[in-house]
């Protein structure tokens, strides 16, 4: 997912497992397209000790993704209408910032019929520009995990990915 981040590629996965089983069953036929909302809070662990203060974001909208059972069997779940927008916020200094990243890249999860999962993540997520400052976080590139049947995970990223939000620290901290 472009760059979703950890916390966002696991919500993101989690929700395409689930649209995923239950469209399993409907073998061939047209896609179908589902609309997931999004309203979710979480801490930034690596954000938080890159400032010194806890960060939090909160990112809310809608995902709009099209399920499709394959030839082989496998069903795989592509986000295709992403518009998730994020306020970072730091309780003990009281500031907050809403971002638009606006990731253009493409999210996509497949079943597999021996019970693997490929998650494929591509393009930009997270150009974050605030006025006044300039850029402050970006991220692109690809990132490609392979889970086995028996729960082992491979994840392989090229590009640019950041850890962390740091940038940010000035702002939110007041």
């Amino acid at each position: 997912m472009r760059y979703i981040g950890r916390r966002r590629l696991l919500a993101v996965a989690f929700a395409a497992l689930v649209i995923g089983v239950a469209s399993a069953s409907a073998k061939g036929g047209p896609p179908g397209w589902e609309s997931i909302t999004v309203d979710d809070t979480f801490l930034l662990p690596n954000t938080s000790a890159a400032c010194g203060f806890d960060v939090y974001e909160h990112d809310f909208g809608t995902l709009k993704g099209q399920t499709q059972v394959m030839p082989d069997g496998s069903v795989r779940i592509s986000d295709r209408a992403v518009h998730i927008d994020s306020v970072f916020f730091a309780p003990s200094t009281g500031e907050s910032v809403l971002v638009h990243p606006g990731g253009t890249g493409g999210f996509t999860a497949t079943l597999h019929p021996d019970g693997s999962v490929t998650l494929f993540a591509h393009g930009t997520d997270g150009m974050i520009t605030v006025p006044g400052v300039g850029l402050v976080f970006a991220s692109s590139g690809n990132s490609r995990v392979e889970i086995s049947p028996t729960g082992d995970v491979v994840e392989i990223e090229h590009g640019n990915h950041s850890e962390d939000h740091s940038g940010l620290c000035p702002i939110l901290a007041g």
